[in-house]
């Protein structure tokens, strides 16, 4: 995947940012460059992509553990201990799955 297109999928996401971010839980956002970065790092070193598995913790929106998902690793974990957190992180895979960009690894065949 090219970094325009990595960055074009994640600029589509509905919760990017935090609406009431929590500065003792350092919730800041990730930039839809940045995340692409580093997943298109991994994925150069085969450290993402098919046939690993990523686990986000603290993943906030989930920008970082969704751009994994794009990039087509078998499985992606999103943890945070922020409910209000887990829940944008939620709708952004919502959207995702909607449009068809990432599966469900509950589906026949994964």
């Amino acid at each position: 995947m090219k970094l325009k297109h990595l960055e074009y999928s994640l600029s589509s996401l509905p919760n990017r940012v935090f609406p009431n971010p929590k500065v003792a839980l350092e919730q800041y956002p990730t930039s839809v460059h940045l995340t692409s970065s580093i997943v298109l790092t991994a994925l150069s070193k085969n450290d993402a992509g098919p046939g690993t598995t990523i686990l986000d913790l603290g993943c906030g929106t989930g920008m970082l553990g969704l751009g994994f998902a794009l990039v087509r690793s078998d499985m992606v974990y999103l943890v945070d201990c922020d409910p209000e957190a887990v829940e944008l992180a939620r709708e952004n895979v919502d959207f995702l799955l909607e449009e068809e960009l990432i599966g469900r690894g509950d589906e026949e065949g994964d």
